[in-house]
């Protein structure tokens, strides 16, 4: 699939997955939801914890990717509010401090974002959906 290619294939890591990105930086938000489209993602996008939690529809998806670093209510809030609200909701935790060890999520990813580390992180937290 070339980088102006938007036909999903069904053998794409993301293919039918409902994904919400929180981040308030609007760069970093856009690439990694470039990133998740190309991996066959829909990509619901929020700049922060408050709109992601505002519109019910941000809810309703499959895996969330959180950056950490939020203004107002924070990251890990966020994390902690999205699995009162979705038990089992897998989150991707995105930051540029190293957050391996941290627990109630399924896979981090570092920043800055690249392809292959986006498509790990996917795969990490859907594990099922893996091809």
């Amino acid at each position: 699939m070339t980088d102006d290619d938007t036909t999903v294939r069904p053998t794409e890591p993301g293919a039918g997955t409902r994904v919400l990105v929180v981040d308030d930086e609007p760069d970093e938000r856009a690439l990694l939801a470039t990133h998740l489209r190309r991996a066959g993602c829909e990509v619901l996008e929020a700049p922060s914890a408050e709109a992601a939690l505002a519109d019910e529809r941000q809810l309703d998806v499959d895996v969330a990717f959180v950056d950490l670093r939020l203004p107002g209510m924070g990251g890990w809030e966020l994390v902690e509010e999205l699995h009162r609200l979705r038990p089992g909701l897998p989150v991707v935790v995105t930051s540029v401090l190293d957050a391996h060890d941290y627990p109630d999520v399924e896979a981090t990813l570092p920043k800055p974002f690249v392809g292959e580390s986006v498509r790990a992180a996917l795969e990490q937290a859907l594990p099922d959906r893996a091809r």
